[in-house]
Order: structure tokens, then C-alpha cells, then sequence
């Protein structure tokens, strides 16, 4: 593998940002991973190695994830704030373009930084969409209690196993600080009300989904409101669909148009 760049930027509200940059001469790639997760799992599940060799990829570390600070409270995860983190990020790279690439929920945070920056030019979100959530704050307390307790990192190994998960999201729960992850999960709560809006004109948004999704009509409603493409994997579920992500990786930079299922 390349040098790797490790590096970290202060956000607005003083939380320190964890990143690391593989630079290259080639497409300037941002990395957002899932709520119970940290920058590993792009070179865990393949993802890194599959884009292409001269591209410039930095990934990050969520707050409270990995080597990045704390947030310390449910307000510290509000959207805004992750949304903040990622602009401190862009700042420091000083690219003038990039194409950023979200990991489940960090692929609702790469469409509210596309929706707020302009330097964003294409938006890839793997199983998230950008529509209006109603989470009832009874199961949000429930699950937040549950990860913080004893029996915490057996509770997300078992969950995510259940669902069928590949090894390499199920390991990734291990990494996790389960106070913080308490926190970042009724952070959920702050915002998921309001869908996210549409960004700037000239930005390609992209929405990836899998084509046995229960519940695909907030994928279908953000192919219409923001114009996007919609990629459909073959699987049975969004968490199954992890097992496609080094896939997705290889048509990522060709800016590949598609309808009705994933180019491949």
C-alpha cells in the first residue's frame, strides 16, 4: 500500500478529528463510516484496495470513533456537528473537488455535507437515505442502554451476526467505545426528523440500496426529490449488501449511470 498520511483537524466546537490521507495524483475521495464503526472497516472489507491506485483517499473517524475525540453527549452527535467535522476535514485537504462516500449512516452524513458544501461534487451513499425518519425515542434509549451496559459488545457481535453481516462490520463493533456509541445512537434522534435537502446543481448524488430492501420507498422518493441515481444490489438486505461494498468501489469513480440495479 501506499504512504499513508495521518493526520487530525480541530472542529468548530474544539472535538479532535482523526483522519488518515493515501494521496494521489488521481480523483480526491472523502470516507465516512457507520455509527458502529471507525476508519478500518474501508480496508477491512476491501473497499480501499478496489478504488483506483491514483486516487487521493483520506478517511475519517467519526467523533467518538477511533482515534478521534469524544463527543460526550447525544447533542455532540447531531448532524450539524458531524457536518462540521467533515468541513474541518475538506479544509485542511484543500481540495477544490471531491467525491464523497458514505458507509450506512455515515452515507446520511455525506449527503447533509454535500447539501452544505460546494466543493462536494458526487455523493455516494451505501444504504442511507436522505428522506425523514420517525424513530420512536423509546427504542432509541432502549438500544443505547443496551450498548452501554455489560453485556454491550456481545449485544452488537450477536445483532449484527443475526442480521448477516459480513466479519468485517461484526469485528468492527469490538473497536467501538460503548459509552460514546450510547451517545452517538440517541444522537440519531437529532435531526432524522427532517430530510436532508438537495445540494448544489452541478453535484451528482447517488443513492445505493439493495433490491430485497423491505422498506425501498425512501430510496425510491430521494431518486425523484434529488434527482439521484438509484443502485440496487442484489441482496436481501441493506446490512447483506455490506458484502458488495468492494464492488461498488470499482464502478464508484467511472461516474457510471445506473437504473434498476448496481453497473458491474
Amino acid at each position: 500500500m501506499d504512504e499513508v498520511e495521518q493526520f487530525t483537524v480541530v472542529s468548530e466546537d474544539g472535538t479532535v478529528i482523526a483522519a488518515e490521507r493515501r494521496p494521489g495524483p488521481g480523483q480526491a475521495v472523502l470516507l465516512v463510516h457507520g455509527v458502529a464503526m471507525d476508519r478500518r472497516v474501508w480496508t477491512d472489507s476491501g473497499f480501499l484496495a478496489a478504488l483506483p491506485a491514483d486516487a487521493d483517499v483520506t478517511s475519517v473517524d467519526l467523533r467518538g470513533r477511533g482515534d478521534s475525540g469524544p463527543g460526550g453527549a447525544a447533542a455532540a452527535h447531531a448532524p450539524h456537528r458531524y457536518t462540521a467535522d467533515l468541513r474541518a476535514v475538506l479544509d485542511h485537504l484543500g481540495h477544490r473537488r471531491c467525491t464523497v462516500i458514505g458507509l450506512y449512516y455515515g452515507g446520511r452524513v455525506a449527503l447533509s455535507v454535500a447539501a452544505a458544501d460546494a466543493r462536494i461534487s458526487r455523493v455516494v451513499s451505501f444504504c442511507a437515505h436522505a428522506e425523514a425518519v420517525v424513530i420512536p425515542g423509546d427504542a432509541v434509549e432502549e438500544e443505547a442502554r443496551a450498548v452501554e451496559g455489560p453485556d454491550g459488545a456481545e449485544y452488537l457481535r450477536d445483532n449484527f451476526v443475526a442480521k448477516g453481516a459480513p466479519p468485517w462490520m461484526v469485528d468492527a463493533c469490538d473497536r467501538v467505545d460503548r459509552r460514546e456509541l450510547g451517545h452517538a445512537t440517541r444522537g440519531l434522534l437529532l435531526g432524522g426528523e427532517r430530510e436532508v435537502p438537495r445540494g448544489f446543481p452541478d453535484q451528482e448524488v447517488v443513492l445505493v440500496g439493495a433490491s430485497g430492501d423491505a422498506d425501498l420507498a425512501p430510496f425510491r422518493a430521494g431518486e425523484r426529490r434529488l434527482g439521484a441515481q438509484l443502485w440496487l444490489l442484489d441482496a436481501e438486505s441493506r446490512v447483506k449488501a455490506a458484502a458488495q461494498l468492494a464492488e461498488v468501489a470499482r464502478v464508484i469513480p467511472a461516474g457510471t449511470a445506473a437504473t434498476g440495479r448496481a453497473p458491474g
